[in-house]
């Protein structure tokens, strides 16, 4: 106990003196920072606040999770000792679960603080639910995650600023995943107005916008099949929005940072000279290279340098693969058959029908070792509609549901686009494909099967067909995440892992 308390008196006072690190990112003036018994006595102290909010996202956005959500799917696996790409984990060595665990509850600590502290401010009393809007709709995305990963989980909104308040958490057991998003829904309807109603793109320093409360909204709402909510939501980021057409298809790579169709992204950048904030994921999604050139698997690429020593490949499943059609552009974009006209030698193996390799919407120009300052999308407006799409259809407003999933559908090929509405079931698996086709490698392939009931049955008929550490190790209840034991021994058993027997 003692030793966990000193950890956390060290998390609160880190909110003071860390929040420098988020300059570069969110541009705050560490000027105004003064000792946490001085915090918040002014605006750009609350904001002070605000910025360490975000801090705990660049430690989850990395490369275990993007691996444990979209290479142990329908689409893509990994041939690697990665405990979550072999579903290895369990409550002693739960993989990313322990790190997802930590900085989510930890921004959620900063955010509960920032909400209580903005509350009591000596501050304009019209200032006030603006920041607290902003710093409610973070603490609902770390719930989001939480919930999505280890579907039910502690729930706590209070600051942690005592030693009581402390020992009343840490007792606390699993409150139902859907209790839990009800309760953030509410609230994110409560304070939405009070965000920028703009694309996140137009806010300074790529803050938190009305969008992403609304994506948020719209993602909880269908984890509860409430698709009324989640259609109103998405219909209000239609408002802003407008048509996808004006965003073009490059700007969803990744090294495209804060562009236009954007909702919200995870910061990084990487500098020889300045600020270096960077994850590992494009070193999982390059191919291989031939060491000290720019030759990857026998073709140059000088965008990406000699510099770069990229990991085992994550790998498209055949399954992924026969999704796109030859002359859908973004097959060109997420897979890699060639390079400037040269076909890679995977993919021409054994008669031309080797594996692609992961695409160029991925890969990260000038990579230094490892080092990837790409930013990490995780919410953008194709997503968005067709989440209306899923939800349009589930309430019967078949018009809207094919307008949306054609919208996405058109901006890759006019040609692509449904003639007629083929039926709720019909189009709910076409909707199913499209997300893969679109949204492959954006954080939530996995927790979109979870969520429609076909995680077990999905990934065992495509890679578990095709790897066999994932056809002997793959079983039901590695849909969602165990509690780490440590965490467990900590709630004295309020906690449990049922599954995981």
């Amino acid at each position: 106990m003692k030793k966990l308390t000193y950890s956390l008196l060290g998390i609160i006072l880190a909110i003071a003196f860390t929040c420098s690190s988020c300059k570069k990112l969110l541009e705050e003036d560490p000027k105004s920072f003064v000792s946490p018994g001085g915090f918040y006595q002014s605006e750009a102290q609350c904001l002070a606040a605000l910025n360490s909010c975000y801090i705990p996202l660049t430690s989850i956005y990395m490369a275990d999770f993007m691996i444990s959500l979209e290479a142990t799917t329908d689409l893509a696996f990994l041939n690697s000792a990665q405990l979550d790409a072999k579903f290895e984990i369990s409550p002693a060595n739960p993989g990313v679960g322990d790190n997802i665990w930590t900085n989510c509850y930890k921004g959620i600590m900063y955010c509960n603080a920032a909400i209580q502290g903005i509350e009591s401010a000596p501050i304009d009393d019209e200032r006030k639910p603006p920041l607290k809007a902003e710093a409610i709709t973070l603490r609902a995305l770390y719930y989001y995650i939480l919930t999505s990963m280890f579907q039910d989980v502690p729930f706590y909104t209070n600051d942690i600023n005592s030693l009581d308040a402390l020992t009343e958490v840490m007792k606390l057991g699993r409150m139902p995943a859907n209790e839990t998003r009800t309760y953030l829904v509410d609230e994110l309807l409560q304070y939405v107005s009070y965000l920028p109603q703009q694309r996140t793109s137009e806010v300074a320093d790529n803050r938190i916008s009305a969008p992403m409360a609304y994506m948020l909204i719209g993602k909880m709402a269908l984890w509860n099949k409430d698709y009324e909510t989640c259609v109103s939501a998405m219909k209000e980021i239609q408002k802003i929005y407008g048509q996808l057409l004006q965003y073009p298809l490059e700007d969803v790579y990744f090294r495209n940072k804060n562009t236009p169709e954007s909702i919200f992204e995870i910061q990084y950048t990487w500098s020889a000279t300045g600020l270096k904030k960077t994850t590992t994921v494009a070193a999982f999604f390059t191919p291989s290279k031939k060491s000290g050139t720019s030759t990857y698997d026998g073709v140059n690429i000088p965008e990406l340098g000699a510099e770069a020593n990229p990991f085992t490949c994550i790998t498209p499943t055949e399954y992924f693969m026969s999704l796109y059609d030859l002359t859908d552009p973004r097959k060109e974009m997420i897979l890699a058959y060639s390079y400037d006209g040269q076909y890679f030698s995977r993919p021409m193996a054994n008669n031309g029908t080797g594996k692609a390799w992961m695409g160029p919407k991925f890969w990260c120009p000038g990579m230094n070792n490892i080092a990837d300052g790409n930013n990490q999308k995780v919410f953008r407006y194709a997503d968005a509609l067709l989440m209306l799409a899923e939800a349009a259809n589930e309430t019967g407003e078949t018009e809207l549901a094919m307008q949306c999933l054609n919208d996405v559908k058109t901006r890759a090929n006019p040609e692509f686009a449904l003639d007629a509405y083929p039926g709720k079931n019909e189009f709910f698996e076409e909707l199913k494909k499209e997300r893969g086709r679109e949204l492959m490698g954006e954080y939530g392939r996995k927790w979109d099967l979870v969520r429609w009931g076909t995680f077990f049955e999905a990934v065992s008929e495509t890679s578990g067909a095709e790897y066999e550490v994932i056809h002997n190790n793959l079983r039901p209840f590695h849909e969602y995440y165990p509690i780490p034991d440590r965490e467990v021994l900590r709630s004295e058993g309020a906690l449990t892992n049922p599954n995981y027997q």
